[in-house]
């Protein structure tokens, strides 16, 4: 078992899709800058698991006597001044060939980089190449997505988590490479990561304990019954909305602000069940407002107790 921390470059997408204007000057470390996106910018992008496994971006080649070792892999960004914890891949392993070559995938990406240069926001080789050719280099791009994780076992936190010095630091802020940490100090990462859900959810005590918070956390993506329940209300509604107080986040910040919404589990953890599975129909979408009011009480708001106190 090995475990690492591998810097990310900065995406305000949570790494599911490359996010436009970070061409020259504005962009984050020399790749980017010149072509408007990184590889990584599909991290944390459930949809195009292949198989229920997550090909993510790997910077280096581990030696050939770690090759055959399951990596323990933390993610963190450099925000001056301090290392910020963004999420985690368990137990992955390096796959020196890469992703497969799977067409829904490569489909999907295609279409992020060419709304990315319909934006003047791609570059580089990439900017000069057809729809067809774009394929080509991200099929050949694929085997470098050489870390190989299940889904169940990725998780992406909620909000940038400050990393205190004591427990990890490191002065070279654009490394490349990872850096590899002892159990102890991954533990104590994880332990960051689990208060940090439990703080942004507002779950402060349950049974179950904290790493099944997590696990469950993770299960629900698996069954991607969020994108489900967005999915749904934009055939219905063709934008997203508050469902308690009708804020559309479009029509306030404009293309910033297009397909934002929270998403609330109306059923507490706590009323969980190792073996319950979230519905689509226990899922509501608010506003980041919304959601924080319906957590202030114990037991929390129902939908309709927080519409009727909105009224």
């Amino acid at each position: 078992m090995l475990y690492i921390v591998q810097r990310i470059i900065l995406n305000q997408y949570a790494w599911t899709r490359p996010a436009p204007g970070r061409l020259g000057p504005t962009g984050e470390g020399e790749y980017v800058k010149e072509n408007g996106f990184g590889h990584e910018d599909w991290n944390f992008n459930y949809e195009l698991a292949i198989d229920d496994y997550i090909y993510g971006y790997a910077y280096y080649e581990p030696s050939p006597q770690k090759r055959a070792e399951l990596f323990q892999i933390a993610f963190a960004t450099y925000q001056t001044p301090r290392w910020c914890l963004r999420g985690f891949y368990f137990d992955a392993s390096f796959v020196a060939n890469g992703a497969p070559p799977d067409m829904r995938v490569l489909s999907e990406k295609k279409r992020h980089l060419l709304e990315l240069e319909a934006q003047n926001s791609l570059g580089g080789l990439w900017a000069k190449l057809t729809g067809e050719g774009l394929i080509r280099e991200l099929r050949r791009e694929a085997g470098s997505l050489r870390w190989k994780v299940q889904v169940k076992n990725v998780i992406l936190l909620p909000t940038p988590v400050d990393i205190p010095e004591r427990i990890y630091t490191s002065k070279n802020y654009h490394i490349a490479r990872p850096k590899g940490i002892n159990s102890d100090t991954f533990n104590s990462l994880r332990h960051l990561s689990t208060d940090a859900v439990l703080e942004e959810d507002d779950e402060t005590s349950f049974p179950e304990g904290r790493e099944f918070f997590l696990k469950h956390r993770a299960r629900e993506r698996n069954r991607e019954v969020i994108q489900i329940a967005k999915n749904d209300f934009l055939r219905k509604h063709g934008r997203f909305r508050c469902q308690a107080c009708g804020f559309d986040f479009e029509e306030k910040y404009g293309e910033l602000g297009r397909g934002f919404i929270e998403a609330h589990h109306t059923i507490p953890v706590s009323e969980l069940s190792q073996d319950s599975a979230t519905k689509v129909s226990d899922i509501a979408l608010v506003c980041p407002n919304c959601h924080r009011m319906v957590h202030r009480k114990r037991p929390w708001l129902t939908m309709d107790q927080l519409q009727h106190v909105l009224k």
